[in-house]
């Protein structure tokens, strides 16, 4: 698996998972300063599993999960770089990358919540909800 990991992530995360062997780019030290729209652009362009700690990525408008590997949210609390560290690994080690391309993965405390990748045939309508789904004819 390939991860980009944000800014907004501890670098303990990136630490941890190059100690296992995944290949990691941490923004934070190779991409200083991004825009978020750049960061979720190098994470489709790497094909890679985007971590980080940003709201603003769980708008699946303006940065669709389904094009990327996966989106992987941490949840704001008062997590130590530790355990943000074990969370990533622990759903690093869980989850099978087919399983998540495309999804939204938020990261809490109470658990992991997964978001799956929409379905080609759903699309974004005006005045209906994401999870609306539109039938083809």
């Amino acid at each position: 698996m390939k991860f980009v990991v944000d800014e907004s992530v501890s670098y303990a995360v990136v630490e941890k998972l190059r100690e296992l062997e995944y290949e990691v780019i941490s923004v934070a030290k190779d991409y200083t300063s991004l825009k978020d729209q750049d960061v979720y652009k190098l994470a489709v362009a790497e094909k890679a599993i985007l971590i980080t700690r940003d709201y603003h990525f769980t708008n699946s408008i303006r940065f669709p999960p389904e094009k990327t590997n996966g989106i992987v949210y941490i949840r704001h609390g008062n997590l130590k770089s530790e355990e943000e560290a074990r969370f990533v690994l622990e759903f690093a080690k869980k989850y099978i990358p087919e399983k998540i391309r495309g999804s939204l993965i938020i990261l809490q405390k109470r658990g992991i919540k997964i978001r799956p990748a929409r379905k080609s045939w759903e699309a974004e309508v005006p005045g209906l909800p994401v999870s609306c789904p539109i039938i083809p004819n």
